[in-house]
């Protein structure tokens, strides 16, 4: 049995880097891979989504070509070649992945399913069926998340897509009903309703991204409501049933309705993938909901396990992934990490106009008792998106009355993700607000509105 200084489950945003990252100490790695190198986000998460997002904003812009004086005579949506291109960019960045990884010696690619036979044996088994074991001093769990499927009546039985097939799909669905409006849902949404889709949202929430303030979810609700995107709220799926199209039996305070379309996607949010890990044979503690359980620095009751990513309850974001990387490396082998509640936590959903986020928002200002002062900005008043004819959305910025300082932020706009950015830097570097009312910033720029952010603060 072979052993080394370091296992690793998955090779995810965590792992990748994780193994590179040891390998470079000198260390001897063993990555075990069940399925394709990447993970999620490379496989069927932020790469492919985003691709086929950037097709969908394209088919948009040009139903919009004639606000911008250019007439186009007609223009199709070829979904058979939105999901090659999807697939060229998957396999793009899959291969670059898989290169970096096999041309180091000190890093051994295993593909199987990986279980612990005890706290320091893994058994492998590949897709034939053979079965193998290596040993580790430290290993590192990094096998991240799966889409999660409810329980209902009937829904088994049907041909229902997740987040993963229905990048998969060669055809453009006539009526595409969405269980679940959270990111994952909104996204699908807007795309699939750009390429052509009648798209309806089920959601058991009373609104949309019920976790954002009520002005963010009432400017993305009239958002879509503007782009044909139907919603249904507090509604509760109780039955499915398909043939020749599915017909799905919905709880609403109106009543019992039946909603029926051509395609489903189930979008009700994603479990942990640690139920065939074999933890009952080590001290590794779960949560109720599956998560494995981990200190401040990710690290398990068993001391020489760490879990990293969506397995541990991290953020569900690429960057976090490859965040809990640099921590786990940092206490296992450096012993100087930070503790995983010192970072700020950046999302952005890639909506159009893009939803990002850092900090808090005046919904959790107000739950934890937290004083603020907030501005606004009107995207609709913004030079730049004037100029793009862009202008939804707005900037909202939560400060700090006695230091000035930023508490967060909610960046509803075009290139949203890329102003949350500016943002986080300021609030790692402790700018003031006032400093950044009166900063020369570029013009003109989307960025240079931050002014205007800043000055509206009362």
């Amino acid at each position: 049995m072979k052993e080394y200084d370091a296992i690793i489950l998955g090779a995810g945003q965590s792992g990748m880097p994780l193994a590179k990252k040891i390998s470079s100490q000198g260390g001897a790695v063993a990555l075990i891979e069940k399925r394709a190198i990447g993970g999620t986000c490379i496989n069927d998460g932020c790469s492919p989504t985003k691709t086929m997002v950037s097709s969908a904003r394209v088919a948009h812009m040009v139903s919009r070509a004639a606000d911008y004086g250019v007439i186009l005579p007609h223009y199709r949506v070829d979904q058979k070649a939105v999901k090659s291109r999807k697939d060229h960019i998957v396999t793009l960045f899959r291969g670059g992945a898989e290169k970096s990884l096999r041309k180091n010696e000190s890093i051994d690619i295993l593909m199987g399913s990986a279980a612990f036979k005890d706290s320091r044996t893994i058994q492998i088994t590949s897709d034939t069926g053979e079965i193998s074991f290596i040993s580790g001093t430290k290993i590192f769990i990094n096998t991240g998340s799966e889409p999660r499927i409810p329980k209902i009546e009937g829904l088994a039985g049907t041909p229902y897509i997740t987040s993963t097939t229905i990048m998969e799909l060669e055809e453009t669905p006539t009526h595409l009903l969405i269980m679940g409006g959270g990111y994952i849902g909104l996204e699908f949404a807007q795309m699939f309703s750009r390429f052509g889709s009648k798209v309806t949202i089920i959601d058991r929430a009373e609104r949309l991204v019920h976790k954002e303030d009520e002005d963010v979810c009432k400017e993305i609700s009239q958002i879509f409501s503007e782009e044909g995107i139907d919603t249904l709220f507090n509604a509760e799926v109780r039955k499915v049933s398909y043939q020749d199209g599915f017909k799905l039996t919905t709880e609403t305070p109106k009543g019992v309705l039946e909603i029926k379309g051509s395609h489903l996607l189930v979008a009700t949010g994603r479990i942990p993938s640690s139920a065939h890990l074999g933890l009952e044979n080590t001290r590794v503690k779960l949560t109720d909901k599956g998560f494995i359980q981990t200190d401040d620095f990710l690290q398990t009751s068993e001391k020489h396990i760490y879990a990293l990513g969506d397995v541990a309850g991290s953020a569900p974001f690429t960057h976090i992934a490859y965040h809990d990387a640099h921590i786990a490396f940092q206490h296992a082998f450096k012993e100087n990490a930070v503790s995983k509640h010192e970072r700020l936590v950046p999302y952005c959903v890639f909506i159009d106009p893009q939803l990002g986020r850092i900090g808090l928002n005046e919904q959790e200002a107000q739950a934890k008792g937290i004083p603020y002062k907030t501005g606004k900005f009107l995207m609709k008043h913004a030079g730049r998106t004037l100029e793009v004819d862009e202008t939804r959305g707005f900037f909202k910025v939560l400060v700090d009355p006695e230091s000035k300082k930023i508490l967060g932020a909610t960046i509803l706009s075009l290139d949203g993700g890329e102003i949350l950015a500016t943002l986080q830097m300021a609030m790692v570097g402790g700018v003031t607000y006032d400093t950044i009312a009166t900063l020369p910033i570029a013009h003109p720029t989307l960025a240079e509105s931050l002014n205007n952010l800043m000055g509206s603060i009362t």
